[in-house]
């Protein structure tokens, strides 16, 4: 289980939440699962829309081209959990939810910068 200190006063609680490691699945398994937004729709507001607003390039899947890309298991279910994150933020609103859509692979300038392991 997580470790949640609880009844901590407000003056000595950690500032900010992590939200990256938790943001495609939960958005994933609360929106896309449940039919409210399409897998396209959810990828486009996190990948291409905000690539758009800042003016940055952004990548496409094409031969030539240096791969950029995250392979997602959708059917992969697990309960959030703060220790496992990688990031040494462990702030969570959501610890213990349930949800689906986990990376397994990340590819960034064609090398592999995150691989989960097995």
């Amino acid at each position: 289980m997580p470790r949640v200190k609880k009844n901590v006063p407000m003056q000595e609680a950690a500032f900010g939440i992590v939200g990256l490691e938790t943001a495609f699945p939960l958005l994933y398994t609360h929106f896309v699962k449940t039919g409210e937004w399409t897998l396209k729709q959810l990828l486009d507001w996190m990948t291409v829309k905000p690539a758009e607003a800042f003016k940055l390039p952004y990548g496409k899947l094409a031969v030539g081209d240096i791969a950029d890309i995250t392979i997602i298991d959708l059917a992969r279910e697990k309960d959030i959990n703060p220790d496992e994150f990688l990031s040494k933020g462990k702030n969570t609103p959501f610890a213990g939810v349930r949800c689906s859509g986990y990376p397994v692979v990340t590819i960034a300038a064609g090398k592999v910068a995150y691989k989960e392991e097995a």
